[in-house]
């Protein structure tokens, strides 16, 4: 690839850990959310949680990715309850080089907070699409998202998490491949670059290797996230969804596509340990990937995700900087409580 940013050091500064919070007090970096007119729906409570959520998740990660520059992301939030969760992209890309003969782009709000340069004007830089049925009858709103120390309901799952988890498609978790992690013939995103398509699709970006140690796996037919780890019952299998709709070109570059098909909802199973425990106690989730707050698989209830190192080393592979003032202290997203 004609290479559009060296990624010489980023290894280096990488280890294994979950991220302490290390929000950059200097940041420049706004997150003003808006609505569409397929959200007039929501009340201004809802509108409200969504927007503080929104804001301080954009914080949490321009703070773990070290960004402090004056930025401006502009979150649109639209209602589709054809969907069973939430959705999140940017609403367009840029192009950033040529590939092993693929045009490859990157997500429209990565390549503002990287440059400072806004692809798309004054239109919003990243749609989030909301269920309002999981809304409302799934998510617990913390009442301060920026500290997150309030319990997590145990029948709820925290809305931050999800917050979170829809930006890091936004920012980097999304692409062009099919749901067998093909891409098209004569383009990708920054994220398909690293895919390498089998049963299952693995990631290869050299920054993840040096963080996991070994390829992750990426969730067949909901390609854009981490894992096929088995869940036990009472959660279905994944089905298959639209991962091969068109790609539409606008402006001449490819407009992302939202295929967050999840995680669903579920309560932590129970280890064997606490098998005869009250059924209100909190069970604990597997280890490995399906504990990152990218998985593609499942959300357990009462439990908080976060970035992870393996999200920072995913970053720094489609071109974000890398780590910035992040301290490493666990190896995966989850938090326990």
């Amino acid at each position: 690839m004609t290479s559009h940013r060296s990624r010489k050091g980023m290894v280096g500064l990488v280890g294994v850990g979950l991220l302490a919070l290390a929000a950059d007090a200097s940041s420049q970096v706004v997150f003003p959310v808006t609505f569409a007119p397929s959200a007039a729906g929501l009340t201004v409570n809802e509108r409200a949680q969504l927007t503080s959520h929104f804001q301080a998740a954009g914080q949490r990660w321009v703070g773990l990715l070290g960004i402090s520059a004056a930025r401006s992301i502009e979150i649109q939030i639209e209602v589709n309850n054809a969907i069973s969760t939430f959705g999140g992209a940017s609403f367009t890309s840029v192009f950033v080089g040529v590939e092993q003969a693929r045009n490859t782009f990157e997500q429209g709000a990565a390549a503002e907070l990287r440059t400072g340069t806004d692809p798309n004007s004054n239109t919003p830089d990243v749609r989030i699409i909301v269920s309002e049925p999981y809304l409302r009858g799934e998510l617990w709103f913390d009442p301060n998202p920026v500290a997150r120390t309030a319990p997590v309901p145990e029948n709820l799952t925290d809305a931050m998490s999800v917050a979170l988890h829809e930006l890091g498609h936004a920012l980097g978790y999304n692409g062009f491949a099919n749901g067998a992690g093909v891409p098209p013939t004569t383009f990708w995103s920054t994220f398909d670059r690293w895919m390498q398509p089998g049963s299952p699709t693995l990631f290869n970006g050299p920054v993840v290797l040096q963080v996991w140690g070994s390829p992750p796996d990426l969730t067949t037919n909901n390609i854009n996230h981490w894992s096929n780890q088995p869940i036990p019952p009472p959660i279905s299998p994944r089905l298959a969804h639209d991962q091969f709709t068109a790609v539409v070109w606008e402006n001449g570059v490819p407009v992302p596509l939202i295929r967050c098909h999840g995680p669903i909802s579920a309560d932590a199973p129970k280890s064997p340990r606490s098998s005869n425990a009250p059924a209100s106690s909190k069970g604990t989730p597997p280890p490995g990937l399906l504990s990152e707050l990218m998985n593609g698989i499942v959300f357990y209830r009462g439990h908080r995700y976060n970035i992870s190192a393996l999200d920072l080393a995913l970053m720094a592979d489609v071109g974000l900087p890398p780590l910035g003032n992040a301290t490493l202290i666990f190896r995966n997203g989850f938090e326990p409580q």
